[in-house]
């Protein structure tokens, strides 16, 4: 579950950074290794959910936390990008990013369903 949060928090993390690097930061639509358009502010969100994937890492259940709710917004996301290519004008869903963002959003929400059936061990204090 940690290891999960981690890697999707790195993965985010130099996503947006490469994305600034590449693209740069205007508000206009560009792709990103000509598959996913992206744009400043997407590259921002990118940056906040890695930094929560990443921050949520250290402990088992901040980490369940962002799996099931990151999943729930990423599948929430790749929904919306095939109904909306671009929603109010502001956040480009639509190309790759649709799928990339479903299928990380299914991964995110089984491991953290996954997790929270899990039996723990609760220890009382004495």
């Amino acid at each position: 579950m940690r290891a999960i949060a981690k890697v999707i928090g790195v993965l985010f993390i130099v996503a947006a950074l490469y994305a600034f690097v590449d693209t740069g930061f205007g508000l206009d639509r560009t792709m990103m290794l000509g598959l996913f358009p992206v744009n400043a502010l997407l590259n921002v969100v990118h940056l906040v959910l890695g930094i929560w994937a990443y921050s949520s890492s250290r402990a088992d259940t901040p980490a369940g936390h962002f799996c099931r709710w990151g999943g729930v917004v990423f599948i929430a996301l790749g929904a919306l990008g095939f109904a909306i290519d671009t929603p109010f004008d502001l956040i480009p869903l639509g190309g790759a990013d649709r799928f990339l963002h479903i299928g990380v959003g299914l991964v995110l929400l089984v491991t953290g369903l996954i997790d929270a059936a899990r039996p723990r061990a609760y220890h009382r204090a004495r």
